[in-house]
């Protein structure tokens, strides 16, 4: 599913294997809670003239408990990036404070500053 604006708390939450959201915005907190095989990808818009390595594009707390899947994420997160997460796949470009805490399995890559 492709969509495009600013999605609200817990976009992408228990996504489900074989289903991909593809969001052209940004997402506010919880951003795939307890995702459950499906995949998440947030980019901003092609005309935004933001700095995607430098901008916030998902909010606090995304990934909370996820158990398996991907995400791809085109920017910085928030705060408590990938806490509690026990499976899932993560790309982004940059969490806030305590990103992985408690994670006890999956894998994330941060490609810029953590």
């Amino acid at each position: 599913m492709k969509l495009s604006g600013t999605a609200g708390q817990d976009f992408g939450a228990f996504v489900a294997k074989g289903i991909t959201l593809e969001l052209e915005g940004e997402g506010n907190d919880y951003v795939g809670k307890g995702l459950c095989g499906g995949r998440l990808v947030v980019y901003p818009p092609e005309v935004s003239k933001i700095v995607p390595e430098e901008s916030i594009i998902v909010g606090n707390t995304v990934l909370y408990g996820a158990i398996t899947g991907e995400c791809y994420f085109r920017g910085v997160a928030g705060e408590r990036f990938a806490v509690r997460n026990s499976g899932a796949i993560a790309v982004v470009e940059g969490v806030g404070d305590h990103g992985c805490e408690y994670m006890t399995g999956g894998c994330v890559v941060v490609i810029g500053r953590a």
